[in-house]
């Protein structure tokens, strides 16, 4: 899962935000697919440079309402390779599968350095990298630049957004009701991805799932056990828990909340974090959360200006720091230990009234923004389809449990897109009834420990492992476990006993 935005708080997309009483009711509906309509994967010469040593095949995958799905298999070379590939299912929802020059040398490597013995299966799911039609909006662009150099309060970065991506999803649909967001659900994905599979030559086949992924790979197990076909879905890693029922605006105020308690426990006891503290200081001598807090009144006051670098080589970016846009980036920052440093450099620096140490913390923030491996009008149409809307009530409830930062959290019912893209079927809560690995990070702030524990109480079946020094994204960070996924696929039935010793410590 990946909460990403490219204005306003970061548990949040800002302009997927819905300000009640402005809706623009989606009237042209998906058109029906022809009865002879079917799926469909053909193979095309591939788009990208890569190692040609590796046998590498190139395809679309062709659906029913004809979206065009690019599907990429890296097939493994070694001497005894197993004849079940690996599914790779992605986070977001809306991250693409990086099909492109870079990300196939990054998947290249990790096909290499993981040693599964296995083929290594990629597809960019609807609304994502190379995938047509696209669910793009060129005023959706224009407005975030615009307001990326201002300084607006969050409620009315909110309700500017909301008209803006209201009209985005309207005027879509419109010229192309293919663009309709019930098209681009989790159920829908999971119907793509079993049909590339019946389409293809293999028997058996596997998933590794992460974040959003696994919810992903939730929903196909349950529509493998509903209707089975002729190839086997032989196991399943899933790899930070996110699963239906879990998730969309009813979740932020605890996410956010139980995230920042986390990271100001976790830095406090972090070497790097407390050399940064300077705890020699008077003004260590008040908790981390404490200043923290009083970081954001500083700059709710006194916004700071900065110019940011773009990665992609494009014209840097005038952005204005200010107290829900700082705590957007540290939230995105929160999700590994390691960048808990520098988010104690920015506070330092904004104590101080300075800009320079803000820049390492806020430009992966805004770049990670604009990458186009990342659709944020994706995340909110498979967020909408997949999640119904919580009440006000319940909503409420819910900021009273979790107070710390609920003047940020407050809005945010009253200004989700959702209330326009309601739920029409609402992903049913699961557990794959085949062998499936959970694992899931104790400092995890995004899908905490406490999803995928729910998983596997409801199947206790299941294996799960959590470790107890990483966020989010365990393979990210365990090169033992990435090293032994072949174990578990080799006897998914079994248990899982590699990286003992790096559990343990």
């Amino acid at each position: 899962m990946r909460f990403l935005m490219g204005v306003g708080i970061a548990i949040v997309l800002a302009l997927s935000a819905v300000a009640v009483g402005h809706f623009y009711p989606l009237t042209v509906t998906a058109e029906k697919p022809a009865v002879d309509a079917e799926y469909k994967f053909f193979k095309t010469a591939c788009w990208f440079d890569a190692d040609w040593t590796t046998t590498i095949t190139c395809g679309e995958l062709q659906t029913p309402e004809q979206f065009r799905l690019a599907v990429v298999i890296l097939h493994n070379d070694a001497e005894q390779r197993r004849a079940d590939p690996i599914v790779y299912l992605q986070g977001g929802p809306g991250a693409s599968a990086r099909l492109h020059t870079d990300g196939i040398k990054s998947w290249l490597n990790w096909l290499r350095y993981s040693n599964t013995q296995r083929d290594l299966i990629l597809i960019d799911t609807r609304g994502t990298g190379r995938s047509k039609p696209a669910l793009v909006c060129a005023e959706y662009n224009q407005f975030n630049q615009q307001l990326l150099r201002q300084d607006i309060a969050l409620g009315d970065e909110l309700a500017q957004g909301y008209d803006v991506a209201a009209q985005c999803f309207a005027s879509s649909v419109q010229a192309n009701p293919q663009l309709d967001y019930r098209n681009f659900s989790t159920q829908r994905s999971a119907q793509d991805v079993r049909a590339l599979m019946a389409q293809l030559e293999y028997q058996e086949w596997n998933i590794l799932g992460v974040s959003y992924g696994t919810r992903l790979a939730l929903e196909i197990a349950l529509q493998e056990q509903l209707a089975p076909q002729a190839i086997k879905l032989k196991s399943m890693i899933l790899d930070s828990v996110y699963p239906a029922g879990f998730g969309g605006v009813q979740t932020w105020p605890q996410v956010l909340d139980e995230g920042m308690q986390q990271f100001f426990k976790g830095c406090s006891e972090q070497q790097e974090c407390i050399k940064k503290l300077n705890p020699s200081s008077e003004t260590n001598l008040v908790s981390l959360e404490q200043r923290f807090m009083q970081t954001l009144r500083n700059l709710q006051r006194n916004p700071i200006a900065i110019t940011i670098k773009r990665w992609d080589g494009e014209a840097p970016v005038n952005f204005v720091v200010n107290d829900h846009r700082f705590l957007s980036a540290t939230f995105a920052a929160v999700y590994n230990p390691s960048d808990w440093p520098t988010i104690i450099d920015a506070i330092n620096e904004v104590d101080a009234q300075r800009s320079d140490l803000l820049k390492p913390l806020i430009e992966p923030f805004i770049n990670n923004s604009m990458t186009s491996d990342f659709n944020s009008l994706t995340f909110t149409a498979v967020d909408c389809a997949d999640n119904p809307v919580l009440t006000e009530t319940d909503y409420t409830a819910a900021l009273v449990r979790y107070p710390l930062l609920q003047e940020y959290t407050r809005d945010q019912w009253r200004y989700q897109l959702c209330h326009s893209l309601p739920s029409e079927s609402p992903l049913v809560k699961s557990a794959p009834q085949i062998p499936t690995l959970l694992l899931a990070g104790a400092l995890d702030p995004i899908t905490p420990v406490s999803w995928a524990l729910a998983v596997n109480q409801q199947w206790p079946q299941s294996q799960l492992l959590v470790r107890e020094k990483i966020a989010h994204s365990v393979l990210g960070s365990d090169t033992c476990l990435l090293e032994h996924l072949d174990e578990f696929f080799n006897q998914p039935d079994e248990k899982f006993t590699a990286c003992a010793e790096e559990r343990e410590n």
